[in-house]
């Protein structure tokens, strides 16, 4: 009787012990064939600068950071003084001119020091030329993105 449940309790252990290690070899080979995004993101430096310059027009911001990957346009605008109290309309109207400028593209315009500081960090760092690090960029993004509220 002993010796039955020895080998039933080793023959159950046994084969737990096999599925964990198959299902983990197996997540391993889902995390290696991840495709690449297609097409591949492309960040445009001339509706950036656009954008900077239209935005520059609007009274009361002090610092301007754009950047634009695909159909997405960022917008991180610095309001300092008395402009403060006046933040929501300045960022609305912001938001507003690049829409007529940008009639397709997705517009998110934030004043968020922190994010200021995380699309100037984005703004700053070359374009990869490499398909997969691209792609990085492009999810670093979403991320700011979702952080945003306009």
């Amino acid at each position: 009787m002993r010796v039955t449940f020895v080998v039933l309790t080793l023959a159950f252990a046994l084969t737990v012990t096999g599925c964990t290690k198959q299902s983990g070899t197996e997540t391993k080979q889902k995390t290696e064939a991840e495709p690449l995004c297609i097409p591949v993101p492309v960040r445009h430096y001339q509706w950036e600068e656009q954008a900077r310059s239209i935005t520059t027009r609007v009274k009361g911001i002090d610092r301007i950071v754009a950047v634009q990957i695909d159909k997405e346009l960022d917008v991180a605008i610095q309001v300092t003084n008395f402009n403060r109290f006046k933040l929501e309309s300045i960022q609305k109207e912001v938001g507003k001119k690049l829409k007529e400028a940008f009639p397709d593209a997705n517009i998110h315009v934030t004043a968020d020091k922190r994010l200021i500081k995380d699309l100037q960090r984005l703004s700053d760092e070359p374009w990869p030329t490499d398909v997969k690090a691209a792609c990085q960029k492009k999810k670093s993004l979403k991320e700011l993105e979702k952080k945003m509220k306009g």
